[in-house]
């Protein structure tokens, strides 16, 4: 592994795309955990409120992604994309020193956060495209690697951030994660390079021809991806309630739970790009369902903590699989649209994302927080059953049209 690993970082750019994402994870999460607080508390907003909050610049997120998704293949300078996007999150960020005001910070919120969504899965598009130019054949070993940054960083950011409240308040948060991304925008222009010389300046994609609901190949791994995604936020909202209202459990218990699965992912992520080299994609994916179902029946029968704890095992490496190999998955599909690849994976996460947040509080309170995880496991079963009817082979791509 320590061969491969060197191999890798040799890349040119990959050792910086690796540091951005790691900032990245910790910018986020210095300031993720305390937001519905922030809203509730200092904003003066419910709890509602702030869903609908996040379901609009979301849903505004994806837009943008899909549109600059579609166009980046084209040819466009992924370096300025990235830039711009990591920008605009800096910009952000900065709403919540600025305004007070929760109308016009929504809506401020609402257009810089959308335009700051390509910058992720323009990040894997150019990792995607430096692999594909050192002809390293480690697709799914370098996106694992990479990803597995972004969690590192998602561990360490709540740390500091609980750290800088206690000093400064929201301020500090806030503050850090705009000086975080401030960080990234500068690495980015002083090192990192243009991706435009990558292409032939006489070809170019006519990806505005293709549509996702017109072939199957493409549109059943983005359902599978998103069910998975929905499955897993589904459980997330509730396991915390379920720790201590069906188990007995404490605040104490649900982090544990909590920090069990983070340091479980990353080594799991690197073991399943490792194992990439050996089984394809769609085989980790379809063991990933099925790991995913078996930590979900776990749950329903569980009575002690124990169980729970023990069971993290099964969701690190569910996690792990929709994380990191689930990105080359779609990737691997398109391999001469990166751009548009990644987007698709980050919209399918996203919209996992939104529904399941917004599924799981409405199911718990009708069936309880313990059956709430049969819809899960039902989600995942029908992800299991679309894996097995795909396609195995890569999808017929848009012709390359002279230009």
């Amino acid at each position: 592994m320590i061969k491969r690993l060197t191999e890798l970082f040799s890349i040119p750019s990959y050792a910086l795309l690796f540091l951005c994402m790691l900032l990245q994870g910790m910018g986020v999460s210095l300031s993720a955990p305390f937001l519905s607080i922030y809203f509730t508390e200092q904003l003066g907003v419910s709890v509602g409120i702030f869903g609908i909050f996040l379901a609009v610049t979301l849903i505004v997120g994806i837009w943008i992604s899909t549109l600059i998704g579609r166009r980046s293949d084209h040819g466009l300078n992924r370096k300025n994309i990235y830039l711009i996007s990591t920008l605009c999150n800096a910009l952000a960020y900065s709403g919540y020193l600025l305004f007070q005001d929760f109308t016009t910070l929504f809506i401020y919120m609402t257009v810089f956060t959308a335009l700051g969504a390509p910058g992720m899965p323009q990040l894997f598009a150019i990792a995607r495209e430096a692999v594909n130019k050192s002809h390293l054949t480690d697709h799914a070993f370098a996106n694992s690697t990479l990803r597995s940054a972004f969690s590192l960083g998602f561990i360490t950011g709540p740390l500091i951030g609980t750290l800088l409240i206690a000093a400064v308040g929201f301020k500090g948060i806030f503050s850090g994660t705009i000086g975080v991304f401030m960080i990234v925008a500068l690495l980015i222009t002083l090192f990192l390079k243009s991706n435009t010389e990558l292409k032939p300046s006489n070809t170019k994609v006519k990806v505005t021809s293709f549509r996702l609901s017109q072939n199957r190949n493409i549109l059943l791994p983005f359902l599978v991806l998103t069910l998975m995604y929905i499955a897993h936020w589904t459980s997330s909202i509730n396991t915390a309630l379920f720790i201590t209202h069906n188990l007995g459990g404490t605040t104490s218990d649900v982090g544990l739970v909590s920090s069990i699965c983070a340091a479980l992912e990353i080594p799991f992520m690197i073991t399943l790009g490792l194992l990439s080299a050996k089984y394809s994609n769609r085989i980790l994916m379809m063991c990933g369902a099925i790991l995913g179902g078996a930590y979900y029946i776990v749950v329903l029968i569980s009575g002690a903590m124990w169980q729970m704890l023990a069971a993290q095992i099964l969701l690190a490496v569910f996690v792990a699989v929709i994380s990191a190999i689930g990105i080359s998955y779609i990737q691997d599909l398109l391999p001469s649209m990166p751009g548009y690849a990644s987007t698709l994976y980050s919209n399918a996460s996203t919209i996992g994302r939104l529904i399941g947040s917004l599924v799981g509080g409405g199911l718990a309170s009708i069936v309880g927080y313990r059956y709430s995880f049969v819809f899960c496991l039902i989600l995942v079963i029908i992800s299991l059953v679309m894996l097995a009817v795909s396609g195995r082979h890569s999808l017929n791509e848009p012709k390359r049209l002279a230009v």
